[in-house]
């Protein structure tokens, strides 16, 4: 990144003429409700084990909680103090990402960090109500090697979209006490996924540039451009229906790669993209 005439430059998406409330994938919603539903019992036995314990119960919950966020702000205090935080003076390419991308979104802007990690993956996290996006090196490393600005805007959109779409609020987090009925836990987890596969693409303005931001992830940055993207669509549809395939989708908490590209072809589709 620090030799710029090697990497295009980022060009803000086109606006889409659509509702940002479509941007949520259409499923999501649905295995919300049911994790409320099914955090239900859980909440009723809580209730009913603070009461025979006469509050004692609270203690416990209350040191678990804390112990909880002591570790988070452990975690907090590491990123802030070995990664980079970006910004308009700091890598201002990828801050114009972010920037741009909330702007969109219509949100304000998190603190967000490049950490080194050779591993291809981000996170967004919520902590005291401070908002943070995490871009690990492997990711964008691997992008920026054989792609362009465009394929990272779709990672950074990606992440953004947890924070977008409420994934860390409070509530949400209650709801995942439903968590124990593992299959909506999942279902939803991966929904949500969904979602921030919808605001990657948005943010991105390119359905090609998204596409080969998850090709990068599946095969790497060298072979990435080299791949005939239908077919790898193709494949999916080709095995979707196999047995252990479902089997396998139902327990995981992301959808599996070759599943997204065809679910952002036809988001795309959705939103009027060519």
């Amino acid at each position: 990144m620090d030799n710029e005439n090697t990497i295009p430059p980022y060009l803000p998406p086109t606006t889409l003429n659509i509702n940002l409330n479509q941007l949520r994938d259409p499923k999501e919603r649905t295995a919300l409700i049911w994790l409320y539903i099914a955090s239900v019992p859980v909440w009723i036995l809580l209730l009913i084990w603070i009461v025979t314990s006469l509050g004692g119960a609270l203690i416990l919950i209350g040191l678990f909680e804390l112990l909880n966020l002591m570790g988070r702000l452990w975690f907090a205090a590491h990123i802030k103090t070995n990664a980079v935080r970006v910004s308009e003076t700091q890598l201002p390419e990828v801050y114009r990402i972010v920037q741009t991308s909330c702007q969109n979104l219509g949100m304000e802007i998190p603190d967000v960090y490049v950490m080194q990690h050779n591993v291809w993956n981000a996170f967004a996290t919520k902590i005291f109500g401070q908002r943070m996006v995490v871009l690990f090196s492997g990711a964008v490393d691997s992008i920026l090697l054989k792609g362009d600005m465009q394929e990272l805007s779709w990672l950074v959109g990606h992440e953004l979209g947890h924070l977008w779409a409420g994934h860390l609020n409070t509530s949400q987090k209650f709801a995942k006490l439903g968590g124990w009925l593992i299959w909506v836990g999942l279902w939803h987890s991966r929904r949500a996924e969904f979602t921030c596969d919808r605001v990657g693409l948005f943010c991105s303005g390119s359905l090609k540039s998204s596409q080969l931001a998850v090709i990068n992830a599946t095969v790497g940055a060298q072979l990435a451009g080299r791949v005939n993207i239908a077919e790898a669509m193709d494949q999916w549809k080709q095995h979707w229906g196999e047995f252990f395939v479902k089997y396998r989708t139902i327990y995981s908490t992301h959808p599996h790669l070759l599943a997204r590209l065809d679910y952002l072809n036809n988001a795309a589709e959705e939103f009027g993209m060519s």
